[in-house]
């Protein structure tokens, strides 16, 4: 893979997590910088922005009234 749009990071780690990784990234069948990029890509998607959903939000309408549902669970109480 080529830097071209990448910008290089060094990161210092523990003896312990280096071993991880290693192991993680051979588990994985990539290198160790795939596997990183792809774990930290996950652990950022809760920052990037996403569309809202068109059907969220509050509701213009007012729901119908349903009535008395207690004879829908009246089985159960017994």
């Amino acid at each position: 893979m080529a830097l071209t749009h990448k910008k290089a990071t060094t990161i210092a780690l523990e003896p312990e997590a280096d071993r991880l990784l290693t192991r993680a990234a051979r588990d994985a069948g990539v290198s160790r910088s795939e596997f990183v990029r792809r774990q930290l890509d996950i652990v950022l998607d809760q920052y990037r922005p996403h569309p809202r959903p068109r059907c969220a939000g509050l509701i213009k309408d007012p729901l119908p009234e349903r009535g008395d549902e207690s004879e829908l669970f009246r089985e159960r109480r017994r």
